[in-house]
């Protein structure tokens, strides 16, 4: 890659990939103190009743994981198109200033 694919590519990952992963990984963590707590689970349908310290923890060791891992999932299908384009971008630009 060239100089101006790496900074369109570093651009988008100041952008849009640091927000996304920001609110990614506060949206884990209400539905894990959720789990603890009690209360409903953002964008998980699901009312937990009170205080419960082993509800918390198996939401912590199994539950969490597989968030995460879909968190993941979901922030690749969008930054890797997302930076593709940038990078397309970039080399286009530099394509066409070398002519």
């Amino acid at each position: 890659m060239n100089d101006r694919q790496d900074r369109n590519m570093n651009v988008v990952m100041f952008v849009l990939g640091i927000p996304l992963g920001i609110l990614l990984a506060i949206w884990t963590l209400w539905i894990t103190v959720t789990a603890f707590i009690g209360g409903q689970a953002p964008f998980f349908f699901i009312d937990f009743d009170g205080f419960s310290l082993i509800r918390g923890m198996l939401w912590l060791i199994i539950i969490d994981p597989i968030v995460l891992t879909v968190a993941y999932w979901i922030f690749m299908l969008i930054m890797f198109p997302i930076g593709a384009l940038a990078a397309a971008i970039g080399g286009r630009s530099d394509r066409d200033s070398d002519h």
